[in-house]
């Protein structure tokens, strides 16, 4: 059978609201907007809190009321977020610093509305009896069409934010002139406002699935809202799979996200100049291309178990890289696994926890999975900046200094096997316990 028109509404929703051309000076936008490296990092706080508050009630919300409505929602607030970014005074530190945490807020908020909402309303949409072999392929389009997103976005952002690889490029075309710097910073964020606003209309044409929730008084709702998310987080509890994947997801995604936040960083560490930024993304973006089979059939001969061990040891590979930069382009091809791990990272969760869980609490579910990622990513930034500021002290070196930022890495691999090891013992300690618990219930029916 055909998929149902909301999956493949689904596919753009994320490309567009994902592929943005700002991401790939993303870090050194902040710095060269005249924040500092620990003000980028609290403003990322800022982003994960808002997600945190305000991810699994959307979920709730999304299952209740339905699922369209938060999408729309998580439109018009990326084209609010872009609308603030394009507003950025260049040189007015304490107006750009406020500005910037009304972004951060609109941007989580976005995030919370469209997790787990715009993923239940397509899951939803595929026929009940086909939806666990129809999906795989969805998420390999969608991976196919974030990575040909990125490649535009990668290429495009970067370029037009460099003022002086714009301004030969032009005088390759034949235009006279030099771009100023203040231009060519404004040019990704308003393109990124464009496709905003198209990311909007597409969930505009997204139907609803599901009857709507009969009309109560506001207290009963939120009552009934909060009694869905304790259901929901109560049966993650419980079911070992669902906790095994929520548990692994937030180790893997945080170390992952952090890095690929302060990539930007990393290439200059290396020495790679701005211009080559977009180049970097369109190799890995079409590297995503050739590997979106690969996600696919790997789900479809390997155990869960089996795929999350072998990412883990790439993972930790390129950390382990990243701990030691090489200079120039060997730098930068060592760490390439780290950048499609996550594309590997969010297709292994979305499958194996879309499979388990119930649809009248999917968005729910998958909203638990945002908020434990998203609380892990914001504690992490707000650890590295904590760390850069020590490491910072401890060298006698500001904390924007290249050999910071370098010290800082080499702790991130055995942050990665160290939170793993905890995950590991945990997950073992609530299997042994429950293990136990089943004979003691056993013994005293005998």
């Amino acid at each position: 059978m055909s998929e149902h028109p909301n999956a493949r509404l689904f596919v753009w929703f994320r490309i567009l609201f994902n592929c943005r051309f700002y991401y790939p000076v993303f870090t050194i936008l902040f710095l060269d907007l005249g924040l500092s490296i620990g003000e980028f990092a609290a403003l990322n706080v800022v982003w994960a809190l808002t997600s945190v508050v305000l991810e699994v009630p959307s979920g709730a919300l999304a299952d209740r009321f339905g699922r369209r409505p938060l999408v729309i929602t998580a439109g018009v607030l990326m084209v609010l977020e872009m609308a603030v970014l394009c507003a950025m005074p260049i040189g007015q530190h304490d107006m750009v610093l406020w500005l910037f945490v009304l972004n951060r807020v609109l941007s989580g908020a976005a995030e919370a509305c469209a997790s787990g909402a715009d993923e239940a309303l397509a899951y939803d949409s595929l026929p009940e009896a086909e939806r666990t072999t129809l999906w795989p392929g969805v998420m390999a389009k969608l991976s196919r069409g974030m990575a040909l997103g990125f490649v535009v976005s990668s290429i495009t952002g970067s370029v037009l934010y460099d003022h002086d690889t714009l301004t030969g490029a032009l005088r390759f075309l034949g235009f006279g002139g030099v771009v100023a710097k203040e231009v060519s910073m404004k040019l990704p964020l308003l393109l990124g406002l464009g496709t905003a606003l198209a990311c909007m209309l597409v969930t505009l044409r997204m139907t609803e699935q599901r009857a709507p929730a009969p009309l109560v008084s506001l207290p009963q709702s939120i009552r009934e809202t909060w009694r869905s998310i304790l259901k929901t987080g109560g049966w993650i509890w419980r079911t070992k799979a669902a906790f095994v994947l929520i548990v692994l997801g937030l180790v893997f995604d945080s170390v992952i996200r952090l890095f690929l936040t302060v990539a930007s960083n990393f290439y200059r560490l290396v020495g790679i100049e701005e211009g080559w930024y977009g180049v970097i993304g369109t190799v890995v973006s079409l590297l995503g291309l050739v590997t979106a089979g690969l996600m696919e059939k790997s789900t479809k001969v390997m155990s869960r178990r089996q795929n999350f061990l072998w990412l883990g040891l790439v993972v930790f590979g390129g950390l382990m890289a990243a701990a030691h930069p090489q200079p120039g382009w060997t730098g930068i091809v060592l760490v390439v696994p780290l950048f499609l791990s996550m594309r590997f990272l969010q297709f292994f969760l979305s499958h194996y926890l879309n499979e388990i869980v119930d649809s009248e609490q999917r968005a729910t579910a998958l909203s638990f999975r945002g908020l434990t990622m998203n609380l892990a990513y914001g504690l992490l930034t707000l650890l590295f900046g904590w760390q850069t500021s020590w490491v910072g002290g401890h060298l006698g070196l500001k904390p924007d200094d290249p050999r910071v930022f370098a010290e800082a890495l080499t702790l991130w691999p055995w942050w990665f096997v160290g939170t793993l090891a905890v995950a590991g013992a945990w997950i073992w300690l609530r299997r042994f316990s429950a293990s136990a618990n089943e004979h003691t219930a056993a013994d005293g029916r005998h």
